[in-house]
């Protein structure tokens, strides 16, 4: 009995179409880069202290922060530094942003990261009166602070 050697074939490549998972591999890096924050700013609110809502995503940069009170009690990095007067100025709060201005140049020149030293961040209950938000402006720019950015609750 004779074998018969027969030969195989030799195979095709096969082509695979990879389009729809690149798509989807696009549109979940899209996905991961819009949710992701890079911010080094952490904060611990005050008791007593509701914020307001906002659908803004956009992050801030470190920077001395404000927060004012349902009460007019003034914290500036979480300590608490006084209340607001009734009316006119709060030289304490201007001096005590003078001080922080003054150790942000400072790191500055020490440090190669370069912090903005004209930006403050503001925290307010979502209660509180404009002509509040408005004399802590002022004290800020009094201080040297020129720009101003206003922390709020996120909903997502």
């Amino acid at each position: 009995m004779k074998k018969r050697f027969q030969r195989k074939r030799e195979r095709e490549a096969v082509d695979v179409d990879i389009t729809s998972l690149l798509d989807i591999l696009t549109i979940l890096l899209v996905f991961l880069l819009k949710s992701y924050n890079a911010s080094d700013l952490k904060l611990d609110l005050t008791k007593g202290l509701e914020m307001a809502d906002s659908e803004s995503k956009h992050m801030t940069r470190f920077a001395p922060v404000i927060q004012v009170n349902k009460e007019a009690k003034v914290f500036l990095n979480n300590r608490e530094i006084g209340r607001l007067p009734a009316s006119g100025e709060m030289p304490v709060l201007t001096a005590k942003l003078k001080e922080e201005r003054a150790k942000t140049e400072q790191s500055n020149k020490v440090n190669k990261q370069q912090y903005n030293a004209d930006l403050v961040n503001l925290v307010f209950d979502k209660e509180m009166d404009y002509q509040l938000v408005q004399r802590v402006m002022h004290d800020s720019a009094l201080a040297g602070y020129s720009q101003f950015k206003f922390i709020v609750k996120g909903n997502y």
